[in-house]
């Protein structure tokens, strides 16, 4: 990091790990750069433990409780937060970053439907199906990137700029996409 580059604490995108497998693990390091709060499902600590990172929070079932203490014991200290049989995981972790008044996440392997429900309350991006996808949801979308990258648009766009009509990066820059209404955009990644 720069010394230019002053990133005051919970800034930057959480990070919550819904599947563990689904992306490279190279990928995962880029979004560590910055120190994010990592959250993972239980399901996902055997893999996750394995990548030698710190972890936050682990959100798992009342009943296995005792054993994420102790699983966890070098990951001291980690919030270990629970949930029900009936409750959802992924939202127990996406409402404690919502009380947590955190602005952004970075979910892996979740499909973005799954996540219209948070979107109002955090900037979302998912990584699914061998793409980034994010929420713009103002309907505008812009950011730079490499030429050859191919986009997935969604249906009702109004206006595109540095796209071709395949949705692939014409040059080296910036891109703009603009719609009427929130929408998701999927960036090739991987």
């Amino acid at each position: 990091m720069s010394s230019h580059h002053f990133v005051k604490e919970d800034q930057e995108p959480a990070l919550v790990i819904a599947h563990a497998a689904t992306i490279p693990f190279t990928v995962v390091q880029e979004l560590l750069e910055w120190s994010p709060t990592v959250i993972a499902l239980e399901h996902t600590l055997p893999e996750v433990l394995l990548w030698g990172i710190k972890l936050d929070v682990v959100i798992g079932q009342q009943k296995n409780i005792d054993q994420h203490v102790q699983l966890l014991k070098d990951q001291v200290p980690v919030k270990i937060l629970s949930h029900s049989e009936e409750e959802d995981p992924l939202q127990t972790a996406l409402y404690f970053l919502i009380a947590g008044k955190y602005n952004a996440v970075n979910v892996l392997g979740v499909n973005r439907g799954t996540l219209e429900l948070f979107t109002p309350k955090l900037d979302v991006v998912t990584f699914f199906e061998n793409k980034r996808w994010s929420y713009a949801r103002y309907g505008k979308f812009e950011k730079w990137l490499s030429k050859g990258t191919k986009i997935s648009l969604p249906e009702k766009v109004k206006s595109v700029d540095g796209l071709n009509n395949s949705g692939v990066v014409l040059h080296d820059g910036i891109i703009k996409v603009m719609a009427d209404s929130p929408f998701w955009i999927g960036e090739g990644i991987y």
